[in-house]
C-alpha cells in the first residue's frame, strides 16, 4: 500500500520468517554460533529457546541456507505428530524413499541412510522448530533416535528449537534422562533499544530503494518501550506506523505517529506488550458494551415521555435547537491567555442522528488499515495548519517566554541568538538568570507531565517537516489540554489525543531548587545536600528520619513512597524529576500548576 510512497521494493516489516532480514543482534549472534558449534562438534541434542516473537524461526532458517554442502537436514515446523509421524516426516525431509508402514522399519531405512552418509563423510541432523508442542511420546522417541551412532560419532544430530517452556519440559522428571543427553543450551533474548534502532534501520535499508523514511528518537523509544524488543512486535508496530505516516503523506516517523499506532493497535485489540487479547474476552466486552448502548438508547429517552422505538428514533432525529451543533470532530479553539480560567470547558455533546439506524444491518469488522486512515482523517487540522506556520527558532523562544511567564519571572528580550542549535542547552542558559532549571524528558507522556504538574515546553512536528516547533503545555483537565505560545496573549485548547499524532514526546520541564539540593543522591551529592533532604522530607510527613549525611534505609523509603505517590520510576534515587515532586509536596512553595486546584488529601502510599 505504501511501497512506492517510501520507495521500497517491499514491506520491510512483513510478518515472515525470510532469512535476508535476520538481524544479528549480539543475542542471535551468539545463538548462531552456539549452532555451528553443535554441528562442528558432531553434539547429539541442542536446545534453543526464546520467547514468543524473538525470532526463532527466522534463526533456525538462516542457519539451514549457511550450512555447507556436507550437511543435510531435516526441518521439521509442525511437531505435533505422532511418533510414526514424525519419522516418516523425518525420512521425507532427507528425501529417503521407503514404503515401510511401522516404526520399526521406519527407523531401520533411516539407521541405514545415516551409515551411508557417515561413509561419506556428511552429518546428518534434525531440526525441529516449536518443540514445546512435542508430546512426551515423541521426545522419548527422539531420545531412542539419539542412540543411533557408532563407537566413536553420533549418526544424528537432533536440535530442539521452541519457547521457554520447552526448557521446562526436558527439565521434568520423566525426561530426565533426554535431560541429560543435551549438551547444550541457549536461550534467545530480546533486543535492547540500541538494538532495536538498528533492527528498524536494518529492515529499512534491505527493502529501500532510496533513503526516503527516518525514525525519529522519540519514535524509536515508543516503539522499544512498546515492543520490549520483541522483534515480531516492532514489525507490528512499524508497520503500523509507515502506514499512519503514508496516510500523512509523511516521510518522517515522530513520536507522535509512533503513540498513534501504538494505540490504534492495543484499542484494536491487535497486539499488546504481553501477548494478544482474548478473543473471547473481546466478544464479551463488545456484547457488554452493546448492551449498555441500546439501555442509554431506550431509558434516557423514555424518562422524558418518550415511548416506543419510534419515540427513541424520533428523539435522535429531531434534536433541540438549543444544543451545540453536530460536528465530526473538535477543533481547536482559540482563547484568550489565562490560566486561572480552567477548568477548560468540556467539549461539545455530540448527538448522532443516524444512532438507531444500523441496527437493521450490523457493519461487517472493519479493515485494521482503514481504521489507521479514519483516524488520520478525524485528526486536527487547525493544529497542524498552526504548526505549519511556527519555524523552530522563533518558537522556541515564544515557548520559552510563556512558560517563563507562568513562573511569574521576568524573561529579558531579546533572549539567546539563534545560533545556539542544542535547543537544551538554548532553554538551560535562557534561563539560568532567573534561578530556574531546565528537565528534559525523552520519553513523556500525558500522564507523567500532569502528575508533575509544571508547565512544559513541548516538542512538536509539523506535517512533513523535519525541524520540530515548540509549544506550551499550559493546562491539562482531563483529556483536554491547553498550549500556549501560540502567539500575542492567544491559547490553543485541543484534546490529548489529537497532541499524540504531533508531539514527539520530548518535553522541557521548567523548575526551581528551592534547597539547592545538588546533584544525585546517592552517589554523586554533597554531605548537606543530603542534609537538605532530610530536612524537606520530614516537612512533608517523614519526622523520624535522622539528621545525619547518610542516606540510609529510612530516607531512601521515604523517598520511594513519594514517587509511587506520583507514578515516577520508584528506585529510592534523588535525580532532578524527584526533587520538582517533592517540592511539589511541599505547600509552602509556590509553584505553577497544570491541572485544577483540587481539595488536598494524603495518598502517599506505604511502600
Amino acid at each position: 500500500m505504501y511501497n512506492k510512497f517510501f520507495g521500497f521494493r517491499e514491506k520491510p516489516f512483513k510478518l515472515v520468517p525470510n532469512p535476508v532480514y535476520l538481524f544479528l543482534s549480539k543475542s542471535h549472534e551468539e545463538a548462531l554460533a552456539y549452532l555451528n558449534y553443535a554441528i562442528s562438534q558432531g553434539d547429539g541434542f541442542v536446545e534453543i529457546t526464546g520467547e514468543v516473537g524473538t525470532g526463532k524461526t527466522t534463526l533456525c532458517r538462516a542457519f539451514l541456507q549457511s550450512l555447507d554442502s556436507d550437511a543435510e537436514a531435516a526441518y521439521i515446523f509442525n511437531p505435533k505428530l505422532e511418533s510414526k509421524q514424525l519419522i516418516q516426516a523425518i525420512n521425507d525431509e532427507l528425501g529417503i524413499k521407503t514404503h515401510a508402514d511401522n516404526t520399526k522399519d521406519l527407523i531401520d531405512v533411516l539407521n541405514a541412510f545415516l551409515i551411508r552418509k557417515k561413509s561419506e563423510g556428511k552429518k546428518v541432523l534434525v531440526l525441529i522448530d516449536e518443540a514445546q508442542n512435542l508430546p512426551q511420546s515423541v521426545l522419548e522417541q527422539l531420545r531412542l533416535l539419539s542412540n543411533l551412532e557408532t563407537t566413536q560419532d553420533k549418526l544424528l544430530q537432533i536440535i530442539l528449537v521452541g519457547q521457554p517452556e520447552l526448557a521446562d519440559i526436558l527439565d521434568s522428571h520423566e525426561l530426565r534422562q533426554l535431560g541429560q543427553r543435551i549438551t547444550l543450551r541457549y536461550h534467545l533474548l530480546p533486543l535492547n533499544y540500541d538494538e532495536t534502532k538498528a533492527y528498524i534501520r536494518y529492515r529499512l535499508n534491505i527493502a529501500a530503494q532510496k533513503q526516503a523514511v527516518k525514525f525519529d528518537r522519540a519514535a524509536f523509544k515508543h516503539i522499544y518501550r512498546y515492543s520490549k524488543g520483541i522483534p515480531r512486535l516492532i514489525n507490528i508496530v512499524c508497520d503500523r506506523a509507515l502506514l499512519t505516516a503514508y496516510g500523512l503523506n509523511q516521510c518522517r516517523i515522530t513520536g507522535g505517529i509512533a503513540r498513534a499506532s501504538i494505540r490504534e493497535l492495543t484499542s484494536r485489540g491487535v497486539v499488546r506488550s504481553h501477548g494478544l487479547i482474548s478473543r473471547k474476552k473481546v466478544l464479551a466486552a463488545l456484547s457488554l458494551g452493546v448492551l449498555c448502548l441500546l439501555a442509554v438508547v431506550i431509558w434516557q429517552p423514555a424518562i422524558r415521555g418518550q415511548t416506543g422505538i419510534w419515540g427513541v428514533l424520533t428523539h435522535f432525529k429531531t434534536p433541540k435547537s438549543t444544543e451545540p451543533e453536530t460536528v465530526n470532530g473538535q477543533k481547536p479553539k482559540i482563547v484568550n491567555k489565562s490560566v486561572a480560567a480552567l477548568p477548560i470547558q468540556d467539549p461539545p455533546i455530540i448527538d448522532a442522528p443516524a444512532a438507531a439506524i444500523p441496527l437493521q444491518n450490523p457493519p461487517q469488522d472493519p479493515d485494521p488499515a482503514v481504521g489507521v486512515l479514519e483516524s488520520i482523517r478525524e485528526l486536527n487540522q487547525e493544529l497542524g495548519a498552526r504548526l505549519l506556520n511556527l519555524d523552530r527558532f522563533s518558537s522556541r523562544q515564544a515557548a520559552l517566554a510563556h512558560a517563563v511567564d507562568l513562573w511569574d519571572a521576568n524573561l529579558e528580550t531579546p533572549l539567546l541568538p539563534d545560533e545556539i542549535g542544542d535547543d537544551q542547552d538554548f532553554f538551560r542558559l535562557a534561563v539560568r538568570p532567573l534561578g530556574l532549571l531546565i528537565h528534559r524528558l525523552e520519553f513523556a507522556d500525558l500522564d507523567l507531565l500532569a502528575s508533575v504538574n509544571l508547565p512544559a515546553i513541548l516538542e512538536l512536528y509539523a506535517p512533513n517537516r523535519q525541524m520540530p516547533v515548540y509549544l506550551t503545555l499550559n493546562a491539562i483537565d482531563g483529556d483536554r489540554i491547553r498550549l500556549g505560545g501560540v502567539g500575542g496573549n492567544q491559547s490553543i485548547e485541543i484534546s490529548g489525543s489529537e497532541l499524540d499524532y504531533y508531539w514527539s514526546g520530548v518535553a522541557y520541564i521548567l523548575w526551581k531548587n528551592f534547597r539547592a539540593i545538588w546533584g544525585t543522591i546517592p552517589g554523586q551529592s554533597d554531605y548537606d545536600s543530603i542534609l537538605t533532604l532530610k530536612l524537606l522530607l520530614q516537612e512533608i510527613g517523614f519526622p523520624d528520619l535522622e539528621l545525619t549525611a547518610d542516606y540510609d534505609f529510612k530516607s531512601q523509603q521515604a523517598v520511594k513512597r513519594i514517587q509511587a505517590k506520583y507514578n515516577i520510576p520508584i528506585d529510592g534515587v534523588v535525580g532532578p524529576l524527584t526533587k520538582i515532586i517533592l517540592y511539589r509536596e511541599n505547600a509552602q512553595f509556590k509553584l505553577p500548576r497544570l491541572t485544577p486546584q483540587r481539595p488536598a488529601q494524603s495518598t502517599i502510599k506505604d511502600y
